[in-house]
């Protein structure tokens, strides 16, 4: 099947937000933990987060990063690269995502870069910031690895809607870079290069309710949205599929891993350099799988608390470079 038959969309957010993250602040800025007047307990908080910055097409750009207190200096750790929507916040994503309790239990670094504008560049010319985004991560990481010891065979992406979108996008652009990705909501919106040779394992969450970015087609939303047909007749089921032919997986159907009142998972195992790829269907959830207190565009989310975040990770965290 060609991409332009699995054409993808891109989702609509309605709200935007603006938060103190925005644009490039000091790298000093630490916004953890509790304070206590003159009193240093820093390393009785579990994880700090700092606000660094880098340039890049002569623009400042920054990120969050949240690093654990329970790291050990020079022993190498995983990196997770999480990325926000459409007109959302690096901030927004942080607290949305929740990495931050996994990331002390399992001791890795977890990034959060900001898009500009509030959107990521995943050559869709009609949310296209006109900025080289996969440049810029690329630089988000070797700026993390000049600070911190990352392990290089653990460099994970992750990311939501549109976040999720250049999370794909960044996959196929880039080799040699990537152990696994995996994210919430969004669709690969363009296909990829063919210098994309090396299968990378992917795995992708998605509520069967979502109505931002439809679970069975989202021709109508993308066509209505962005007055383009370039997204036209896919859902999450033919993302999986496209995956699966570009990593070269074995099988005729995908096969069903779990089966349960609230999600299933399926997909393929038998792929190419040992990847596998997977689609987590949620079936009570709609744009926000994520499980939280409450969404923050006012949108029911992921109303069974199904620990999506945590399953996401255990199927990322399996996979490491050669």
């Amino acid at each position: 099947m060609s991409f332009t038959e699995r054409g993808l969309f891109c989702p609509i957010i309605l709200l935007l937000f603006m938060s103190n993250l925005s644009g490039c602040i000091s790298t000093d800025n630490v916004v953890d933990g509790n304070q206590n007047d003159g009193v240093d307990e820093s390393n009785l908080e579990p994880y700090m987060i700092t606000t660094h910055c880098v340039e890049h097409e002569f623009l400042d750009r920054c990120f969050m990063l949240l690093v654990p207190n329970n790291l050990t200096q020079d022993i190498p750790v995983p990196l997770v690269i999480d990325l926000h929507g459409m007109g959302d916040t690096n901030q927004m994503q942080f607290e949305l995502s929740a990495f931050a309790e996994i990331a002390v239990e399992e001791n890795f670094i977890v990034a959060y870069p900001q898009g500009e504008e509030l959107v990521w560049s995943i050559d869709v010319e009609e949310v296209d910031n006109g900025l080289d985004d996969v440049g810029f991560l690329l630089e988000v990481i070797a700026s993390i690895k000049g600070m911190y010891s990352i392990d290089d065979s653990r460099i994970h992406m992750t990311g939501w809607s549109m976040g999720c979108m250049m999370t794909q996008f960044f996959a196929v652009e880039t080799q040699g870079i990537l152990a696994s990705a995996g994210c919430m909501s969004g669709y690969l919106m363009t296909e990829a290069p063919s210098t994309y040779s090396i299968p990378i394992p992917f795995m992708e969450v998605h509520g069967v309710l979502d109505s931002t970015v439809q679970y069975a087609d989202n021709s109508v939303n993308f066509m209505i949205g962005f007055e383009s047909t370039k997204g036209i007749n896919v859902g999450a089921m033919q993302n999986l599929e496209y995956w699966a032919d570009l990593n070269g997986c074995s099988g005729i159907a995908p096969e069903i891993f779990e089966l349960n009142d609230d999600f299933d998972i399926r997909g393929y195992s038998e792929c190419g350099n040992g990847a596998e790829v997977r689609l987590m269907s949620l079936f009570l959830a709609q744009h926000n799988p994520y499980v939280n207190d409450h969404d923050i565009h006012n949108k029911p989310g992921n109303p069974t608390d199904t620990p999506s975040t945590r399953i996401l990770w255990d199927f990322v965290s399996k996979f490491q470079k050669e």
